[in-house]
């Protein structure tokens, strides 16, 4: 067997030396992409933290999203005792009427609608009352044991809507 030379323990030195670096460096990656914000679950408001799934809050709640629903945001923190899920989105005004018979709603004047989840959310998040605007509501019992009010907004043909559901 030879003996190992200096120049030979040089540059097993600066191999190793590399090898401890470039691990190092992907442990740093880990744990800054540990600590980004693509852990965050997909559609929540940014300003909540939220600890269930939309696909999780929507089959708890019983909802079921128009197929073209866009900009979804939701908010949904499960605790001992259920959880409230607050959703936003937009969709077709043609799509509301099939996604009030899929999800057993039914359909409210506005003035029934001052005063639900949906409307004082909504109002949080912005919104003002226009002409034309109505809400669904949904009773415990029908779907899950959850009541669910929605504030639907046209503009157009299209339609912001507002969910509140909670126990």
């Amino acid at each position: 067997m030879k003996p190992i030379g200096s120049d030979e323990l040089d540059h097993m030195s600066k191999r190793c030396r590399a090898a401890n670096l470039l691990a190092a460096a992907s442990c740093l990656t880990l744990l800054v992409a540990g600590c980004s914000d693509d852990d965050k679950f997909a559609h929540q408001y940014p300003d909540v933290d939220v600890n269930v799934s939309l696909e999780q809050a929507l089959r708890d709640h019983g909802v079921k999203l128009p197929k073209n629903a866009q900009d979804v945001k939701y908010s949904a923190n499960d605790g001992p005792e259920g959880y409230p899920l607050y959703l936003t989105f937009k969709a077709s005004c043609s799509a509301m009427r099939s996604f009030s018979e899929k999800n057993k709603f039914t359909r409210l004047p506005m003035e029934k609608v001052w005063g639900t989840g949906a409307a004082v959310a909504a109002q949080g998040r912005g919104w003002t009352h226009r002409a034309g605007d109505y809400g669904f509501s949904r009773n415990p019992g029908v779907v899950t044991s959850k009541r669910v009010s929605v504030l639907v907004s046209p503009k157009g043909s299209v339609c912001h809507v507002w969910l509140d559901s909670w126990s």
